[in-house]
């Protein structure tokens, strides 16, 4: 009975979270798209503020929000679930482990980059690798989150308050203190448990203008790095972070949480070492997938349309994954189905 009304609330679950999850891939994609261009990671800096580098600015800097979207809407549903089954981090495994292998048959079939027996072994790993970090560290975090849950239950919300604002404290000064990933992601997790446990704050109140000031401080120093680093040849990675509150109302859509159910596998796929790494002997000079494929550094010196170019190669990989990952799932459905068919029919005989 419990597996029938868990996965009744998962089919309801609200579309309005399931829609930013979407939105957070997007963004995801779009930091990749540009990372792994022709154009390098963030020596776009050093070039002359123009449409094409405003579209990259708008569009591709936001990675790293992306993924704390990402852990946030994982996180208020986890603070408050009943424990993790081990066979959501197996299946999470095998899901990228899976596609890395197909991906390195793809690769050697068609001879486009310099794979062997390492690349390979590499594929079986996975994602235990750094390759994959985000999947990594997402399933170390799924692993660590009965514990945090269970610390949590059982803490003062006094207690929970003063660890969440010196943990925020630390997080915004750093100095040479390094969370790590894994860090970061408890943060988010204590964070959201707290704000969630405690409704009307003063974060919730004013989180629209707060988004809105963020978004807009990020924007603005973007461009003064850019114009830093064009006169003066300064080249530093912009630290981004914002706050995340979720304020639209769309009731439950099947085909927004259909979609948004394919976003790990999303990441995955676009994802995967042999499209931005260079294979065994290292010969490739540009990324697999953005640049040799889609070729978004030359569209950006040449194209005057490559804002438009720019979001539509974002759109069509979002899409090529989401319908790959999509039909995987339809088949380990089926076949998951049959196993139990046939499981049953050997019970009874």
């Amino acid at each position: 009975m419990p597996n029938i009304q868990e996965k009744i609330i998962k089919q309801k679950r609200s579309s309005n979270i399931e829609l930013l999850r979407i939105i957070s891939m997007l963004m995801i994609v779009g930091s990749h798209a540009l990372q792994h261009s022709g154009l390098g990671s963030w020596t776009q800096i050093t070039k002359p503020l123009s449409v094409n580098l405003l579209t990259n600015y708008a569009f591709g800097s936001y990675g790293q929000l992306g993924v704390v979207i990402f852990i946030i809407i994982s996180s208020w549903f986890l603070c408050d679930s009943e424990g993790i089954h081990i066979k959501k981090v197996i299946n999470l495994y095998l899901q990228a482990m899976i596609y890395s292998i197909v991906i390195f048959f793809l690769v050697k079939i068609f001879n486009l980059e310099p794979v062997g027996i390492k690349e390979f072994i590499k594929a079986l790993l996975t994602p235990i690798r750094s390759s994959y970090w985000f999947i990594t560290s997402y399933i170390l975090f799924y692993l660590i989150v009965p514990f945090l849950q269970e610390y949590l239950k059982k803490a003062e919300q006094n207690q929970i308050k003063k660890l969440f604002i010196t943990l925020t404290i630390l997080m915004t000064i750093r100095f040479s203190f390094e969370f790590g990933t894994i860090g970061e992601f408890i943060y988010i997790f204590i964070a959201v448990y707290y704000l969630k446990h405690n409704p009307n704050n003063f974060i919730e109140r004013h989180s629209k203008i707060i988004s809105i000031i963020l978004l807009s401080l990020m924007l603005c120093s973007m461009i003064l790095v850019n114009f830093l680093g064009f006169k003066l040849n300064i080249s530093n990675e912009i630290i981004k972070k914002v706050l995340f509150k979720n304020n639209v109302k769309i009731g439950y859509s099947k085909i927004i949480n259909t979609i948004a159910k394919t976003t790990i596998g999303i990441y995955i796929l676009h994802e995967n070492p042999l499209f931005h790494s260079y294979g065994e002997k290292g010969v490739r000079e540009t990324a697999l997938l953005f640049e040799h494929f889609l070729k978004i550094g030359v569209h950006f010196e040449q194209d005057k349309l490559y804002p438009l170019y720019f979001l539509g190669v974002i759109l069509l990989v979002f899409i090529c994954c989401s319908l790959i990952e999509f039909i995987r799932q339809k088949i380990f459905y089926a076949v998951k189905l049959l196993f139990n068919g046939r499981k049953n029919n050997s019970v009874n005989n």
